[in-house]
Protein backbone atom coordinates (compact mmCIF):
# COMPACT_ATOMS: atom_id res chain seq x y z
CA UNK A 1 0.00 0.00 0.00
CA UNK A 2 1.39 3.43 -0.94
CA UNK A 3 0.76 6.42 1.21
CA UNK A 4 0.69 9.94 0.87
CA UNK A 5 0.92 12.19 3.83
CA UNK A 6 0.16 15.68 4.08
CA UNK A 7 0.34 18.95 6.40
CA UNK A 8 0.19 22.43 5.77
CA UNK A 9 3.45 23.24 7.26
CA UNK A 10 7.20 21.80 7.57
CA UNK A 11 6.75 21.90 11.04
CA UNK A 12 3.71 19.51 11.39
CA UNK A 13 5.86 17.24 9.57
CA UNK A 14 9.47 17.68 10.33
CA UNK A 15 9.64 14.65 13.37
CA UNK A 16 6.97 12.14 11.07
CA UNK A 17 9.51 12.55 8.17
CA UNK A 18 12.61 11.82 10.49
CA UNK A 19 10.79 9.12 11.98
CA UNK A 20 9.51 6.97 9.13
CA UNK A 21 13.15 6.50 7.93
CA UNK A 22 13.47 3.61 10.50
CA UNK A 23 9.74 2.20 9.63
CA UNK A 24 10.08 -0.81 6.88
CA UNK A 25 6.42 -1.88 6.77
CA UNK A 26 4.98 1.35 4.26
CA UNK A 27 5.40 3.30 1.47
CA UNK A 28 5.21 7.22 2.25
CA UNK A 29 5.24 9.93 0.30
CA UNK A 30 5.07 13.67 1.82
CA UNK A 31 3.70 16.47 0.69
CA UNK A 32 3.12 20.16 2.28
CA UNK A 33 0.31 22.05 0.90
CA UNK A 34 1.02 25.35 2.48
CA UNK A 35 -1.70 27.01 4.81
CA UNK A 36 -5.52 27.38 3.62
CA UNK A 37 -7.81 26.02 1.09
CA UNK A 38 -6.49 27.11 -2.01
CA UNK A 39 -2.85 26.43 -1.31
CA UNK A 40 -4.04 22.69 0.04
CA UNK A 41 -6.42 22.09 -3.14
CA UNK A 42 -3.66 23.29 -5.43
CA UNK A 43 -0.79 21.17 -3.87
CA UNK A 44 -2.97 18.21 -3.10
CA UNK A 45 -4.56 17.88 -6.84
CA UNK A 46 -0.90 18.44 -8.42
CA UNK A 47 0.39 15.50 -6.39
CA UNK A 48 -2.50 13.33 -7.38
CA UNK A 49 -2.25 14.10 -10.87
CA UNK A 50 1.72 12.59 -10.86
CA UNK A 51 0.97 9.73 -8.06
CA UNK A 52 -1.54 7.28 -7.29
CA UNK A 53 -2.23 6.44 -3.65
CA UNK A 54 -4.00 4.06 -1.63
CA UNK A 55 -4.33 6.16 1.35
CA UNK A 56 -4.22 10.15 1.71
CA UNK A 57 -3.37 11.23 5.23
CA UNK A 58 -4.11 14.94 6.33
CA UNK A 59 -2.37 15.32 9.60
CA UNK A 60 -1.69 18.41 11.45
CA UNK A 61 -2.72 20.92 14.85
CA UNK A 62 -5.80 22.17 15.36
CA UNK A 63 -8.10 24.84 17.73
CA UNK A 64 -11.21 23.03 19.89
CA UNK A 65 -14.48 24.82 20.40
CA UNK A 66 -15.22 21.06 22.37
CA UNK A 67 -14.06 21.83 26.02
CA UNK A 68 -14.01 18.44 26.55
CA UNK A 69 -11.64 17.86 24.13
CA UNK A 70 -8.30 18.40 25.86
CA UNK A 71 -5.23 20.31 24.35
CA UNK A 72 -2.40 17.43 23.53
CA UNK A 73 -5.60 15.25 22.51
CA UNK A 74 -5.76 13.69 19.08
CA UNK A 75 -8.58 13.24 16.86
CA UNK A 76 -9.84 11.75 13.81
CA UNK A 77 -12.16 13.77 11.49
CA UNK A 78 -15.57 12.42 10.53
CA UNK A 79 -16.97 15.08 8.51
CA UNK A 80 -16.00 18.66 7.34
CA UNK A 81 -17.09 21.90 6.40
CA UNK A 82 -16.75 25.45 4.73
CA UNK A 83 -16.87 27.49 7.71
CA UNK A 84 -16.62 31.04 5.88
CA UNK A 85 -18.15 30.00 1.64
CA UNK A 86 -20.68 32.19 1.41
CA UNK A 87 -21.99 36.20 2.38
CA UNK A 88 -21.86 38.20 4.98
CA UNK A 89 -24.76 40.39 5.59
CA UNK A 90 -25.26 43.52 7.97
CA UNK A 91 -26.04 40.62 11.20
CA UNK A 92 -25.33 37.78 9.75
CA UNK A 93 -23.91 35.06 7.60
CA UNK A 94 -25.49 32.94 4.94
CA UNK A 95 -23.78 29.55 3.53
CA UNK A 96 -23.31 29.22 -0.19
CA UNK A 97 -25.96 26.27 0.44
CA UNK A 98 -28.15 28.83 2.17
CA UNK A 99 -27.91 31.03 -0.95
CA UNK A 100 -28.84 28.38 -3.11
CA UNK A 101 -25.47 28.75 -5.33
CA UNK A 102 -24.49 24.75 -4.32
CA UNK A 103 -27.17 22.11 -4.13
CA UNK A 104 -26.54 21.11 -0.07
CA UNK A 105 -26.59 17.34 -1.48
CA UNK A 106 -24.75 17.77 -4.88
CA UNK A 107 -21.56 14.90 -4.40
CA UNK A 108 -19.30 15.25 -2.14
CA UNK A 109 -21.65 16.87 -0.50
CA UNK A 110 -24.36 15.58 2.41
CA UNK A 111 -26.39 17.80 3.84
CA UNK A 112 -23.84 20.38 3.22
CA UNK A 113 -21.33 19.00 4.80
CA UNK A 114 -18.49 16.54 3.48
CA UNK A 115 -18.17 12.96 5.01
CA UNK A 116 -15.19 10.20 5.54
CA UNK A 117 -16.28 7.15 5.03
CA UNK A 118 -13.00 5.38 5.79
CA UNK A 119 -12.84 6.18 9.58
CA UNK A 120 -14.71 3.00 10.24
CA UNK A 121 -12.91 1.14 7.52
CA UNK A 122 -10.07 0.98 8.97
CA UNK A 123 -11.06 0.33 12.49
CA UNK A 124 -9.47 3.49 14.29
CA UNK A 125 -11.02 3.04 17.68
CA UNK A 126 -8.59 4.84 20.48
CA UNK A 127 -9.37 8.29 18.21
CA UNK A 128 -12.52 10.53 18.95
CA UNK A 129 -14.45 11.33 15.79
CA UNK A 130 -15.09 14.93 15.42
CA UNK A 131 -16.87 17.13 12.91
CA UNK A 132 -14.05 19.96 11.76
CA UNK A 133 -14.96 23.52 10.71
CA UNK A 134 -12.41 24.63 7.66
CA UNK A 135 -12.34 28.55 7.53
CA UNK A 136 -9.94 31.33 5.70
CA UNK A 137 -9.29 33.04 8.71
CA UNK A 138 -9.28 31.61 11.92
CA UNK A 139 -11.01 32.42 14.36
CA UNK A 140 -9.93 34.75 17.19
CA UNK A 141 -12.73 37.36 18.37
CA UNK A 142 -15.24 36.54 20.59
CA UNK A 143 -18.24 37.26 18.82
CA UNK A 144 -16.57 35.66 15.46
CA UNK A 145 -16.31 32.23 17.99
CA UNK A 146 -19.69 32.79 19.20
CA UNK A 147 -21.49 33.28 15.80
CA UNK A 148 -19.54 30.31 14.36
CA UNK A 149 -20.58 27.85 16.93
CA UNK A 150 -23.98 28.26 17.31
CA UNK A 151 -24.19 28.56 12.93
CA UNK A 152 -21.92 25.17 12.52
CA UNK A 153 -21.56 23.06 16.13
CA UNK A 154 -18.19 22.19 14.68
CA UNK A 155 -15.75 20.48 17.46
CA UNK A 156 -12.37 21.41 16.11
CA UNK A 157 -11.13 24.65 13.49
CA UNK A 158 -8.63 23.96 10.71
CA UNK A 159 -7.57 25.85 7.56
CA UNK A 160 -7.48 23.10 5.24
CA UNK A 161 -9.60 20.03 6.40
CA UNK A 162 -12.82 20.89 3.69
CA UNK A 163 -10.37 21.36 0.90
CA UNK A 164 -8.43 18.24 1.82
CA UNK A 165 -11.63 16.62 1.81
CA UNK A 166 -13.44 18.04 -1.11
CA UNK A 167 -10.15 16.73 -3.24
CA UNK A 168 -9.75 13.04 -2.23
CA UNK A 169 -13.99 12.79 -2.19
CA UNK A 170 -13.68 14.17 -6.17
CA UNK A 171 -10.94 12.11 -7.00
CA UNK A 172 -12.13 9.24 -4.98
CA UNK A 173 -9.26 8.32 -3.20
CA UNK A 174 -9.48 6.81 0.03
CA UNK A 175 -8.21 9.12 3.33
CA UNK A 176 -8.17 10.31 6.56
CA UNK A 177 -7.62 13.28 8.53
CA UNK A 178 -6.63 13.32 11.85
CA UNK A 179 -5.40 16.83 14.24
CA UNK A 180 -4.07 17.13 17.50
CA UNK A 181 -5.41 20.23 19.79
CA UNK A 182 -2.66 22.80 20.54
CA UNK A 183 -5.13 25.76 21.78
CA UNK A 184 -8.67 25.90 22.90
CA UNK A 185 -10.62 28.81 20.48
CA UNK A 186 -10.90 31.97 22.04
CA UNK A 187 -9.84 35.34 21.82
CA UNK A 188 -6.48 34.87 19.77
CA UNK A 189 -3.66 34.22 22.84
CA UNK A 190 -0.63 32.62 21.09
CA UNK A 191 1.02 32.44 24.77
CA UNK A 192 -1.63 29.87 25.94
CA UNK A 193 -0.90 27.40 23.19
CA UNK A 194 0.90 24.01 23.43
CA UNK A 195 2.15 23.48 20.04
CA UNK A 196 5.59 21.12 20.90
CA UNK A 197 3.06 19.21 23.05
CA UNK A 198 0.74 18.88 20.11
CA UNK A 199 3.26 18.16 17.52
CA UNK A 200 4.73 15.32 19.74
CA UNK A 201 1.51 13.98 20.26
CA UNK A 202 0.47 14.33 16.70
CA UNK A 203 3.63 12.54 15.81
CA UNK A 204 2.92 9.72 18.20
CA UNK A 205 -0.35 8.71 16.99
CA UNK A 206 0.18 9.06 13.52
CA UNK A 207 2.85 6.46 13.94
CA UNK A 208 0.14 4.82 15.88
CA UNK A 209 -2.20 4.75 13.11
CA UNK A 210 0.32 3.54 10.37
CA UNK A 211 1.72 0.46 11.91
CA UNK A 212 -1.94 -0.52 12.81
CA UNK A 213 -2.60 -0.35 9.47
CA UNK A 214 -0.66 -3.86 9.31
CA UNK A 215 1.21 -2.64 5.99
CA UNK A 216 3.03 -4.43 3.38
CA UNK A 217 6.95 -4.41 3.66
CA UNK A 218 8.00 -1.76 1.35
CA UNK A 219 10.81 1.24 1.13
CA UNK A 220 9.95 4.75 1.90
CA UNK A 221 10.14 7.38 -1.14
CA UNK A 222 12.24 9.99 -0.09
CA UNK A 223 11.78 13.55 -1.19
Amino acid sequence: MKILITAATSLELQKIREKAKSMHNCNIDFCITGTGCAFTAYMLTKKLQNAKFDLVLNIGIAGSFAKDIAIGATVIVENEIFGNLGITYPNKFSTLFDENFINANEYPFTNGKLFCKYVNCFNITNLRSVCGLTVDAASGEQNQIDERKKMFNADIETMEGAAFFYVCLSEKIPFLEIRTISNCIEPRNKNKWKVSLAIENLTAETFNLLNNLQLPQTKIIER
